[in-house]
């Protein structure tokens, strides 16, 4: 069975082209070998010479329209294909009559066409209403005209058999290869969008919340909150950030607000989010905590900076951050708690740096 599904499943030689019209072609030439080979057994069993005489050259056919599709002739096995099956089809009633069954095959052969990409969609839509025709003929003609060959009463149900199975089993197998493919694009659009997302809201030095994801994020938590719990903000900016710039250049300025970058994920993962609001500035939402508990939470963040090294190449640099701290008011808007935790920020630059002001 493995080597089996290999040999269904092998790539073409053209690189510029899906293998899955010449997988689709193949499991229809395969289904139809596996039918004729059970008429083939059904004409042995019935001692119906006629049957194995008709069967003959439909294996060999279609074994020839499987093999095409390894020597880059897809579409020439797609016609083939199509072709051979509408001649089985009216050449099986003609011979044999209506009730053998083998009309319903224009109802498999309309599923593989629209899968199969040689076509437009207005090319489909005609095919279908040509098969459509070509039903109501056949039928037609059977209500007046005798068919050329008589079936044997006891083997009639075996045919029946073997056709009604084939025929359900070739639209379930294309209606999976159908929903499959469906499921597979809708899967790959909707990682796509997460993705496309996520790259809208990100800071790509950083990979933080950028401001635009930020108020987005802010203002989910400001309406989600319980109005008994306090939610906080704060912006930081990094002391002498343009030091490292100018001394080192901006690669190390980099390095520092990765690293940092790092630690404040780390930090605020339990308690909000944390985003890079602009240059060296970043701003914090604890959407849970008040005023008093923010400041405890970003004390130790603090903390943890003055402690941090930042590595650059062979340098080991010490930083420190300023921080503005308001606990929101819900009777004002965010942009007003924002500009009251800058407003902090920069009274904490103007008096020292490395402090909280709240």
């Amino acid at each position: 069975m493995s080597a089996v599904k290999n040999m269904i499943f092998q790539d073409i030689r053209n690189e510029n082209e899906s293998s899955k019209p010449a997988i689709e072609i193949r499991l229809m030439a395969l289904g139809m070998l596996g039918y004729f080979l059970l008429m083939a057994a059904g004409g042995l069993w019935s001692r119906d010479s006629n049957m194995l005489l008709f069967t003959a050259p439909y294996l060999l056919l279609y074994s020839a329209i499987f093999a095409l599709t390894y020597y880059g002739q897809v579409k020439t096995a797609a016609y083939g294909l199509n072709i051979l099956t509408v001649f089985y089809i009216v050449v099986s009633i003609y011979y044999m009559g209506w009730n053998l069954g083998v009309q319903h095959f224009l109802f498999v052969l309309i599923l593989v066409d629209f899968f199969l990409p040689y076509w437009s969609l207005k090319m489909k839509l005609f095919n279908v209403v040509v098969m459509c025709m070509l039903r109501i003929v056949l039928f037609f003609y059977c209500r007046f005209y005798e068919p050329l060959t008589e079936i044997a009463a006891g083997i009639i149900g075996y045919y029946q058999i073997v056709n009604t199975v084939s025929i359900f089993a070739g639209i379930s197998i294309y209606g999976c290869l159908i929903s499959s493919n469906f499921l597979a694009m809708e899967k790959k659009l909707i990682e796509t969008n997460k993705k496309l997302r996520h790259q809208a809201g990100t800071d790509p030095l950083t990979q933080l919340m950028n401001r635009l994801r930020m108020i987005e994020y802010a203002s989910e938590q400001m309406m989600r909150c319980d109005s008994q719990k306090g939610i906080s903000v704060a912006i930081g900016d990094i002391d002498h950030f343009k030091k490292f710039n100018d001394t080192y250049g901006h690669e190390c300025g980099d390095a520092v607000l990765k690293t940092l970058a790092e630690l404040f994920q780390k930090v605020m993962h339990p308690y909000g989010a944390v985003a890079r609001w602009g240059g060296e500035e970043f701003l914090f939402l604890f959407s849970e905590s008040n005023g008093d508990e923010a400041y405890v939470i970003l004390n130790g963040l603090r903390d943890e900076i003055k402690s941090l090294e930042v590595k650059y190449g062979d340098l080991r640099l010490k930083v420190t951050m300023t921080f503005g701290l308001v606990e929101i008011d819900r009777a004002r808007s965010l942009d007003e708690s924002i500009r009251e935790a800058d407003q902090l920020l920069y009274d904490g630059k103007e008096n020292g740096r490395d402090r909280i002001v709240y």
